[in-house]
């Protein structure tokens, strides 16, 4: 986050005029929520399937829920609020005189409920109402402004550093608030209302400090910024005498891009070699479809290396499939953004269609079978290029981003090879003898890939996929995780990798009863423990053992492997030698 952002000035931001979201998607952007890509987790048709409303409702409301802005939509979790939809009557809760609340948001407990009211219903985006001890009161001017509010409320406290001062401290010294009125301007919103408290909000450079007042304000003063030193300064300001320990760390760091110059082919990536292969067969030429050529805002264009069907993108985010002859195999809008490539690859099992967008969201899809409703990939710079075919190994896949990565995918085992090529990338040619194209503004290039290189873990995962995960119980009901989590203990990202040792941990380690999926993960988490650039090799070593542990067929498991790993007793590392001794300690009982 280089620029810093005043939010002392939020309140010009707020009374400017502007499209109805595009305020709420700057701040959510600001904070580093990205649209993950995908389908959305929340939605009008899974509130209420098939409902058509009987009563008019806000057109910002109904533009809310579509809204490729509508972050609650994408992660409901970063909020812990229950929706509602359709609009409906407060639980609990009385009506205020002479009027009646349509609810659409309530607080996770359902101590509050927020809606507008039902004689401003026909109105585009009336003010939004909430309850409090005192009876109803306005919570925001419109709906528009209300989840702009609310968003303020939940993405700071995930994305940004924090910390919560005490209603004592603040009694202590009322000097804290008149130095915090002195000092900062108020943003312009309403006091925010929820779980008895009134909660004003001030801006500073890069945080914003919130003054809770009422009986349910625990923390007096709460502090959320988007660097460490902008909520340092905001302390220091303030008077507050404060701990590292005091200081609550981001809970998600959104990734950062490459840092690459323009693309350059010379390299000593053992992964590929230049290939004197001509390029004029790189990018299969796409078949003659009128309905392709004449699409309305068509954005990109992709078709399969036999050419047997394409595909293309608009700038709305639909995605359209035909087959050779022209006929449409089916149309789908999968992106929230224009779409900036397309590529299709046939196997043994069907053609698969790959689009990415101007968010860096990659899309998958099987026309006839279904989407998948998770994004493929999702980076954070524009994808510029995808080509896929069927090597050897199988299908494959290959993407390009702005920033200059370019990551190839074996589909069958979800295996990933990242090349960092560098800027520039236009286009992207995979032949099904392994060789890449790749065009960029500087030039172009043949890349012969090494598979065996490309994809060390390829084998590993290929042998995970053979076992009937989904029939075997773990603590949380069928193993279904257990697959990807296993893969993932081979990624390059050390956090990854231990966030997998951590929910295998849940899902595997049990003292009070079997496990059935624990003994045939065993073998994998030891051969994940042998390869030497493991990620969580620490913690990893430590699952195993407390597996042993366990009440059935997993403690034979894991002594079975005990003499590969009895070598780790005298590892260089600390941690690893005194896991290692509780792993014999623990199978030698």
């Amino acid at each position: 986050m280089t620029k810093i952002i005043d939010y002392g000035r939020f309140a010009e931001r707020l009374a400017a005029d502007r499209p109805r979201w595009a305020l709420l998607d700057e701040v959510q952007r600001e904070w580093g929520y990205r649209d993950p890509g995908g389908d959305p987790l929340a939605s009008r048709e899974d509130e209420a399937p098939g409902y058509e409303p009987d009563e008019p409702v806000p057109a910002a409301l109904l533009e809310w829920w579509d809204s490729p802005f509508n972050s609650f939509a994408m992660r409901p979790r970063l909020y812990w609020t229950h929706p509602q939809w359709p609009p409906s009557a407060p639980d609990s809760v009385d009506d205020p005189p002479g009027d009646s609340v349509r609810v659409i948001m309530a607080e996770y407990q359902w101590v509050n409920q927020w809606g507008y009211l039902a004689s401003e219903a026909a109105q585009d985006d009336p003010k939004v109402v909430v309850n409090t001890a005192g009876g109803w009161t306005t919570q925001s001017r419109s709906i528009s402004e209300f989840f702009l509010q609310l968003a303020l409320e939940r993405l700071p406290a995930h994305f940004g550093w924090s910390i919560r001062v005490p209603r004592k401290t603040v009694d202590d010294d009322p000097a804290i608030v008149a130095r915090l009125q002195d000092n900062y301007r108020d943003m312009g919103l309403l006091p925010w209302q929820e779980m008895g408290t009134d909660a004003l909000s001030y801006g500073a450079p890069d945080a914003i400090i919130r003054h809770g007042r009422g009986p349910g304000a625990d923390y007096a003063i709460v502090v959320q910024a988007r660097t460490r030193r902008a909520l340092t300064d905001v302390l220091d300001t303030l008077g507050l005498t404060w701990s590292d320990e005091d200081v609550a760390a981001p809970a998600e760091v959104p990734p950062r891009t490459e840092d690459l110059g323009p693309a350059s082919f010379a390299s000593d990536d053992e992964r590929w070699t230049a290939a004197a292969v001509p390029a004029a067969s790189a990018v299969p030429a796409l078949p003659d479809v009128a309905a392709l050529r004449d699409l309305p805002g068509r954005t990109a264009a992709g078709t399969d290396r036999d050419r047997t069907a394409a595909a293309a993108g608009t700038s709305a985010g639909h995605v359209h499939v035909w087959d050779a002859a022209g006929a449409e195999i089916g149309a789908e809008r999968l992106h929230r953004a224009p779409v900036t490539a397309v590529a299709c690859v046939r196997d043994a099992e069907g053609l698969t269609v790959v689009s990415g967008d101007a968010n860096g969201v990659l899309r998958r899809w099987k026309p006839g079978v279904g989407v998948f409703a998770r994004a493929f990939a999702h980076r954070d710079a524009p994808v510029t290029a995808l080509a896929g075919a069927t090597l050897e190994t199988g299908a494959a896949v290959a993407a390009a981003w702005a920033d200059g990565l370019v990551r190839i995918w074996d589909l069958a085992t979800g295996s990933v090879a990242d090349l960092r090529i560098g800027t520039g990338i236009e286009a992207l040619g995979l032949r099904p003898e392994g060789v890449l194209h790749v065009t960029a503004t500087g030039g172009s290039a043949a890349l012969r890939l090494d598979l065996d290189r490309l994809w060390p873990d390829r084998d590993f995962r290929s042998r995970i996929d053979r076992i009937a995960w989904k029939d075997l119980w773990s603590n949380h009901g069928p193993a279904v995780e257990v697959p990807g989590l296993l893969g993932t203990l081979a990624s390059d990202d050390e956090d990854a990798a231990q966030a997998a040792v951590k929910r295998l941990y849940e899902l595997l380690v049990s003292r009070h009863g079997p496990n059935a999926a624990a003994a045939p993960a065993v073998p994998f988490l030891v051969e994940r423990m042998l390869v030497p650039g493991n990620r969580a090799r620490n913690t990893l070593l430590l699952l195993i053992a407390d597996i042993a542990d366990g009440p059935g067929d997993e403690r034979e498991a894991v002594k079975a492997a005990v003499p590969s790993l009895r070598h780790l007793l005298d590892d260089d590392h600390p941690s690893i030698r005194w896991a290692a001794n509780e792993l014999v300690r623990i199978c030698e009982a």
